[in-house]
């Protein structure tokens, strides 16, 4: 319990945070104004490491071997206390002064010594582990950190031996590093089982580094696994290139190769010496052109038997290596065809050949998972989940026997009764500049060096409620709301570190200076609580973004506690200043925003204790967190595990948490799992649709092996964000209209202050609902940046964070594109085929692209045709399409299916959703 109910001071919670007086909690008991003879005991006067919870009594005896009703609570991981269902002190204690003090000074002290020696824990847990695409003869190394949490428990993990000619495998309990490495022959898929087991401190350890290859404990075989798991490896032929290095004469050390098929890394591929003196190395790779050098005793070097080079981009070259694609076929593709009475069935469409293997595998609520038996019958795998608790799924991958390895589908035991985060499609109010709902908390910062666009301009949560209270959500499609950062920011102007030196306010939220107060100027913590009891009343969701990396210099924290924060000057006395990449943890985005030291464990506590906070004050369903890749990964599950333990029982949903990261694919899922975030921005993604739709610089083909990529790496079970654009990139539109690049300026924050763009060519607008159709049509929770919806443009921060329009402000080619989004948003919600079905490209060839998605019973074509000229389409579109007539949910046309194939005709510049037509 919190000492200042005793001391009649401001309530301090244990994360360090000073709780308003009108929000103390409700279940603090009422001690009266006792006070206590002498000098008040040293753990009255700070947050307690343990906390007693009594119940209620008729009877009370403050003998320390009679009381049955009292019970020690440990705090959380973050740092505080659950509530308890009962806080009153038994009657005694409240009526007589001689029992409260025998109670306090006597029987407490007794009960926290008995006690103390046996702290309850927090549970153990391993979450769904996604399909893993890896190369015959690659080594696959996964943080187990991002899917498994050991709590309290003393676990180890039972491997299965090394399998000949397909894999061995290795765990380090230490670092929770999976190793996985496959032979050159593997092929098809591999499951791995994952069992956790209890034992003895003084037993033998499973799984660790030094007996390589794990094998289960004498008596482990018997024992009932504390989690299961299956980590599924989809083997990827081989593929590849052999290096080869002469020395001719020169007496060398070590050869190593780095390329873009390894990320550059200059020792993970050394070359092996050979009987001729030469150095040679079997590299599996990607068909296609990839761009290497040798690195020889550390010194780079091209490679002198190969002719083919390639600009380095920065005035050198590179060798080419190019690598012959084997004709293989298409891989199949499987779905999920029905699931009745527990019996799921999932129909498999052939690529190349007949399908020879199957992996299905029961993934339960809980997190655990396990192989579940299957039948395979012609094209069908049939499996018997009868019996599987409510929340569970099965998960089907196939491979046929030329070795391809199809995509992972996955179906539901029993239809969900709740809301999942794939029914989301996420909208960001910008707060600051989406609606004004009442101008008497306007007060921009009056200081006459901030430009406008850098000032508060009056949006708020009232301007927020009044747009869910007018439905403009729900007739736009949207059901989750995404906040700017609720914290009140700092009342002046403050200086860029960089040239121009421009002065900017905090208008967007992202300068913290209060961890326990939403901004003034937003309307603060009553205007807050009331929009998102709003939302909650209409069906929409809330998430708000969450700023850990840093607070303002303004925020009390950096002048009470400086020791909770990095150094800004580096050792060799420069400034650790934007050094995003070789100070990646401990990098400062600008001077006067101190960066938190990660590796303080009273900075974690406090980070992660505001954060639970914050959702259960406000009840938040969810958080979008700023700057994770600049956040070490052992904060993310030490948040997550916090998220799961102290926010989510009780919850119909679970937090959702979701990251930004600018990194590539395989960068981006270092952050995330279930004991990590969810998911992340599909900013790789993001970027090729720029390319395509608003540029039209590539075409779809490179579309296709974007997003097909982002499937792969990704996995099924991964709740990742698509989206055309967000707070800090440039408007979709600016890209789509001409307007960038710009060739006078190549800074497009600068384009935004100098020339602004603005919608010329009535075109744009149909590019912008091509992207729209796109981004609604694949897997994830879509994002939708405010002002998208009409076809707002903007070039950099703060150009592209413009006041929303509204009302006679918008034109009827903006209507139109909010017309398109509603319609396809809701087409979205309507047919589960759009947000858990498998997907089969149909084309992707320059102007045209089509694919078909289907799931238990729904499917969905979708097709674009980006050209100039009415372009004709036929398709075979069975087994996901039953025979039938299919309407456009765009253009009203109807198409017919028969025999399994359609066809039909799309205009220019327009993009089209067949679904069944409803009778």
């Amino acid at each position: 319990m919190c000492a200042s109910v005793f001391r009649k001071r401001p309530c301090v919670s244990s994360a360090g945070m000073r709780l308003p007086d009108r929000k103390k909690p409700a279940w603090l008991p009422k001690i009266g104004s006792a006070k206590f003879p002498g000098k008040q005991p040293s753990w009255f006067r700070r947050p307690p490491r343990w906390k007693i919870q009594v119940f209620s009594s008729k009877s009370f005896n403050p003998s320390p071997r009679r009381i049955t009703n009292c019970r020690l609570l440990r705090p959380r991981i973050d740092g505080r206390f659950p509530p308890p269902d009962d806080m009153k002190f038994p009657r005694a204690l409240r009526s007589c002064p001689l029992a409260r003090f025998a109670f306090v000074f006597l029987v407490l002290p007794a009960v926290l010594r008995a006690q103390s020696a046996a702290p309850a824990q927090i549970p153990s847990f391993l979450g769904w582990i996604p399909m893993q695409p890896v190369t015959a003869g690659q080594t696959i190394e996964l943080d187990m950190h991002r899917f498994y949490f050991a709590g309290g428990s003393d676990l180890g993990l039972a491997l299965p031996g090394p399998v000949t000619g397909q894999y061995s495998a290795a765990f380090d309990d230490q670092t929770f590093a999976l190793q996985v490495a496959l032979d050159k022959k593997a092929s098809g898929l591999i499951e791995i089982p994952l069992r956790f087991f209890s034992h003895p401190p003084e037993g033998p350890a499973l799984g660790r580094k030094e007996t390589g290859v794990a094998s289960m404990a004498a008596g482990g075989a018997a024992e009932k696994p504390v989690l299961e798991g299956v980590l599924l490896i989809g083997v990827r032929p081989a593929d590849g290139n052999h290096f080869v290095y002469r020395p001719k004469g020169r007496k060398v050390g070590k050869v190593c190769v780095a390329g873009q098929f390894n990320g550059w890394n200059t020792t993970s591929h050394e070359l092996k010496p050979a009987p001729d003196g030469s150095f040679e190395l079997f590299v599996p790779m990607s068909p296609g052109a990839q761009q290497y050098k040798f690195v020889v005793d550390g010194e780079w070097t091209l490679d002198p038997e190969n002719p083919e080079q390639a600009d380095d981009g920065s005035g050198g070259r590179n060798s080419v290596a190019r690598v012959a694609a084997t004709d293989r076929g298409k891989p199949p593709v499987v779905f999920a065809r029905s699931a009745e009475s527990g019996k799921v069935v999932f129909r498999a469409v052939r690529g190349g050949s007949g399908i020879v293997q199957a992996s299905t595998v029961l993934q339960l609520p809980d997190g655990n998972s396990r192989p579940v038996p299957h039948e395979i019958s012609g094209e069908d795998v049939v499996v018997d989940a009868a019996g599987a608790p409510p929340g569970s799924w099965v998960r089907a991958v196939v491979s046929d026997a030329k070795g391809n390895v199809s995509n992972a589908a996955r179906a539901p035991v029993q239809t969900p009764a709740e809301f999942q985060w794939q029914d989301g499609i996420i909208y960001y109010a910008f707060t600051d500049r989406f609606a004004n709902g009442d101008q008497s908390n306007d007060r921009p910062v009056n200081d006459e060096r901030v430009p406008p666009q850098a000032n508060y301009q009056g949006g708020d949560f009232q301007g927020i409620r009044r747009k869910i209270d007018e439905g403009y959500f729900s007739d736009l499609g949207v059901n989750v709301l995404w906040l700017a950062p609720l914290n009140r920011n700092p009342d002046g102007a403050w200086q860029e570190y960089l040239p121009p030196y421009r002065f900017y306010t905090g208008y967007h939220g992202y300068w913290p200076v209060s961890h326990t107060e939403a901004e003034p100027r937003f309307g603060g913590d009553a205007a807050l609580e009331e929009m998102i009891s709003a939302a909650h009343g209409g069906d929409i969701y809330v998430i708000a973004d969450l700023v850990l990396k840093h607070v303002h210099a303004d925020h009390p924290l950096r002048k009470e506690r400086p020791e909770l924060f990095g150094a800004l000057e580096l050792p060799d006395g420069s400034k650790n200043l934007r050094r995003w990449d070789d100070h990646q943890f401990t990098t400062w985005f600008e001077e006067w925003l101190p960066a938190f030291d990660f590796d303080r464990p009273e900075a974690v506590k406090f980070l992660i204790g505001n954060a639970v906070d914050f959702a259960v004050r406000y009840k938040l369903d969810g958080y979008r967190l700023d700057a994770v890749k600049h956040i070490k990964p052992s904060f993310w599950w030490r948040y997550r595990t916090a998220m799961r333990t102290a926010v989510d029982p009780g919850r119909k949903v679970p937090l959702y948490s979701v990251g930004e990261t600018f990194m590539d694919r395989e960068g981006i899922m270092r952050f995330v799992g279930p004991n990590m975030l969810d998911g992340q921005f599909d900013f790789p993604l993001y970027d090729t649709i720029i390319d395509v739709f608003a540029k039209r610089k590539s075409g779809f083909e490179e579309l296709e092996k974007s997003l097909s990529s982002s499937e792969s790496v990704y996995g099924k079970e991964t709740l990742m964000s698509p989206l055309l654009g967000n707070h800090d990139k440039a408007r979709f539109m600016a890209y789509a209209d001409g307007d960038l690049p710009d060739p006078s300026e190549s800074d497009e924050e600068e384009v935004g202050w100098k020339n602004p763009p603005k919608v010329d060519d009535p075109a744009a607008y149909e590019r912008l609902k091509l992207g729209l159709t796109f981004v609604l049509g694949i897997d994830g929770v879509p994002m939708i940046y405010y002002g998208d919806e009409i076809g707002m443009s903007g070039a950099g921060d703060p150009d592209n964070r413009r006041m929303m329009r509204w009302g006679d402000g918008v034109t009827a080619e903006e209507n139109s594109v909010r017309s398109h989004f509603s319609k396809v948003a809701k087409a979205r919600r309507e047919h589960p085929s759009l947000r858990y079905g498998s997907r089969r490209p149909l084309v992707a060839d320059g102007d045209r692209y089509a694919f078909v998605r289907a799931h238990l019973g729904d499917s969905a074509l979708l097709a674009w045709n980006r050209g100039d000229n009415v372009t004709e389409y036929k398709f075979d579109v069975a087994p996901e399409m039953a025979d039938g007539t299919y309407a456009d949910v765009l253009s009203g046309r109807e198409i017919e299916v028969k025999n399994g194939e359609t066809a039909f005709k799309l205009e220019p510049m327009k993009s089209a959703l067949f679904v069944a037509k409803k009778d």
